[in-house]
């Protein structure tokens, strides 16, 4: 009786708030009127307020507003086929279970069905099918104390809830966010649009985005995820003509946790930060020497200018099918601490007579072979 008491408190509060609000409600089978059963529809046109604040909807159809009175404040709540938790033993049998295929149901279906003379021209996002506003940081002026710090907040939140309560519950597709844009299949149609954007953000409006400390356009945290992109993707750029189109300055990718170094076919090198960077057309990378040396991945050719030097070198499965160019033209003799194969014999030396002065060690995986 007390619902019953409040709902026509509502409606009696509502219309009779001035002439702006005559008594139009219409009810159809009207019959149990006193049965909280009842599923009499009602319905009236004009529009409807509930409001502590204001006594007029203005332009809104519905307006509801509410303000800070309880933990949980909220302006329209809306349940689909909930159970009822109130009972000793609740169970999902309560509530209507889809017994049908194509059963369906949805908490909240707005159209708006959008018409428009000739010429008209709207220069920013004036008409939507639904609008949603978080605001925070009005002035002083306008009677707000707002002074409090919140952990977490979000414009729109949607959540799903997927459990396990021993029955063998399936769903072949889940979508947190389902989005879907249906087009004419009339051959010919001459309607048009010039960009369409599946999930667009938009700049930062105002003056100081800088409040921003750590920004995301699109985050992600669970890493069993897959992200799969069916269509072109652009950085940087929106001249998009490749699978991934990357336009950035000088060395715009970093990888991380691959092995590092350059050889003289590579097109792209890695350093040992894991950054991708484009090599010099025709640019080799060398080093000259004029004492022992430990032979570096990034460097393709050594140049030996001093005397009797010792250069160490990795074991050959490490280096499977790389190479190093190795030229002596000082005084001395280069000794590698590993062995390398010129014909079927192993040498450990690189004179600096004029026939032997140079050659490029290559590994097999397994020893290194002289290959010049």
């Amino acid at each position: 009786m007390k619902y019953i008491r409040l709902v026509f408190w509502v409606v009696l509060s509502t219309v009779s708030m001035g002439s702006w609000a005559q008594s139009n409600w219409k009810t159809v089978a009207d019959t149990t009127l006193f049965n909280q059963n009842d599923t009499a529809k009602v319905w009236r046109s004009g529009a409807v307020s509930i409001s502590q604040q204001y006594a007029s909807p203005f332009n809104n159809m519905l307006l509801v507003t509410t303000k800070y009175d309880t933990l949980l404040s909220r302006g329209i709540y809306v349940g689909i086929n909930e159970p009822r938790y109130d009972l000793e033993s609740p169970d999902s049998t309560t509530v209507g279970l889809a017994t049908e295929s194509y059963a369906n149901s949805q908490g909240l279906i707005v159209n708006n069905y959008a018409n428009y003379k000739s010429g008209m021209t709207f220069p920013d996002v004036h008409t939507t099918t639904s609008e949603f506003n978080f605001l925070r940081g009005f002035p002083d002026s306008l009677g707000f104390r707002d002074g409090g710090h919140i952990s977490k907040v979000a414009a729109i939140r949607a959540t799903g809830t997927f459990a396990n309560n021993g029955r063998n519950y399936k769903t072949d597709a889940f979508d947190l966010i389902n989005l879907r844009f249906f087009n004419s299949s009339t051959a010919g149609n001459m309607a048009e649009i010039e960009n369409f954007y599946g999930l667009r953000l938009e700049d930062f409006r105002g003056v100081n985005p800088a409040i921003i400390k750590n920004g995301w356009g699109v985050y992600i945290a669970p890493n069993q995820l897959k992200n799969y992109f069916s269509g072109q993707v652009g950085i940087g750029t929106t001249v998009i003509a490749h699978a991934l189109t990357v336009a950035a300055p000088a060395d715009p990718v970093q990888l991380t946790g691959l092995t590092y170094g350059a050889e003289q076919e590579d097109v792209l090198t890695i350093d040992d930060k894991g950054v991708v960077h484009r090599r010099n057309s025709g640019q080799r990378s060398f080093l000259t020497t004029t004492d022992n040396t430990t032979l570096s991945p990034e460097i393709e050719l050594y140049i030996h200018k001093g005397g009797d030097a010792v250069f160490e070198v990795p074991p050959a499965p490490t280096r499977a099918g790389q190479t190093w160019k190795i030229v002596n033209i000082g005084t001395g003799t280069i000794t590698l601490s590993r062995g390398f194969f010129v014909g079927n014999s192993v040498r450990y030396t690189i004179p600096n007579d004029e026939k032997q002065y140079i050659h490029e060690i290559f590994s097999d995986g397994e020893t290194y072979v002289a290959i010049h």
